[in-house]
């Protein structure tokens, strides 16, 4: 695990103003993201990938993907709790069955949902590889 339960303390363990790692990483990028993007834009972004469901309106998630014509290209992080690798597998299993054009790349990351902001390098190629093919 990236963190862990590692504490990070100015004064001794139960002093008030210590904290975890996770929560000085946090804190970081939050006050990161604030200075990059409107805070606001953030909340509705949060909102549309949390409400999203690609079966909405159609019979089945199956029923959903079959009506995709284009190239799709799939990328996912082994250590990802928000996107599941799992979830991108069981996609790519039903397009393959479909016989609908796709590819798949797993990162191997322990950074979680954050890899993509942290560890390009391991990806980067490949999204630049799937940009140059003409299918």
């Amino acid at each position: 695990d990236k963190f862990g339960r590692n504490y990070v303390s100015n004064d001794g363990l139960f002093e008030l103003f210590g904290r975890y790692e996770v929560e000085r990483y946090m804190e970081y990028n939050t006050n990161n993201f604030s200075r990059i993007f409107d805070p606001l834009s953030y909340l509705y972004i949060v909102k549309a990938i949390n409400t999203f469901n690609l079966s909405r309106g159609y019979d089945s998630l199956h029923d959903a993907i079959l009506r995709i014509k284009a190239n799709v290209h799939l990328i996912s992080f082994s250590s990802d709790y928000l996107f599941f690798p799992s979830e991108m597998e069981h996609i790519v299993k039903m397009m393959k069955r479909n016989g609908q054009s796709h590819s798949y790349l797993e990162v191997q990351s322990d950074y979680g949902h954050d890899a993509f902001l942290v560890e390009l390098d391991k990806f980067e190629e490949n999204i630049r590889e799937v940009l140059r093919v003409k299918r």
